[in-house]
């Protein structure tokens, strides 16, 4: 099978930096997604599509395809602002409300001690990444998932959270 829209893709990887440091890896405990529901970085996805088990590549993503184009845009935050107890750290994703009512995920870029700086660029955003994979695991979708529009079980998502 090839994997394709409506697949179920298991795959190991390792990201790496453009200096060739190891940014993340799957550490021998796969990645299981449904292929083109937007759960992994488009450029991937698409270096992914037509692949079978077994196979092993190399996926160079730019910017555009990955984590988008940096912005340069923060705003300062005071650590009054933050919820009770929460010590925040650079790099740290936090969950807020757009001026549209729509919840965005923000990033911490710098801390003192009166406030934070955050952004809404992702960490890896302007970053060229370069993803070494390989496929482990090739399954059709079942109806559940493609209507729930992600993996179930136990090579995915678990719906024992009260679906």
């Amino acid at each position: 099978m090839k994997i394709a829209p409506g697949s179920v893709v298991s795959f190991e990887y390792t990201l790496y930096a453009p200096d060739g440091s190891i940014i993340d890896a799957s550490q021998e405990r796969p990645l299981t997604y449904l292929h083109g529901a937007g759960h992994i970085v488009p450029g991937l996805e698409r270096h992914l599509v037509g692949k079978e088990v077994g196979d092993e590549l190399e996926a160079i993503v730019p910017p555009d395809e990955g984590y988008g184009e940096a912005t340069g845009r923060g705003f300062r935050v005071g650590r009054e602002e933050l919820p009770p107890g929460m010590e925040p750290q650079i790099g740290m994703p936090l969950g807020a409300q757009g001026p549209d009512g729509k919840t965005m995920t923000l990033f911490i870029v710098e801390l003192d001690e009166e406030s934070i700086t955050v952004t809404p660029d992702h960490p890896l955003a302007g970053v060229t990444l370069r993803f070494a994979v390989a496929i482990r695991a090739i399954r059709a979708a079942t109806e559940d998932e493609l209507s729930h529009g992600h993996a179930h079980g136990h090579d995915g998502h678990d719906h024992s959270h009260g679906h």
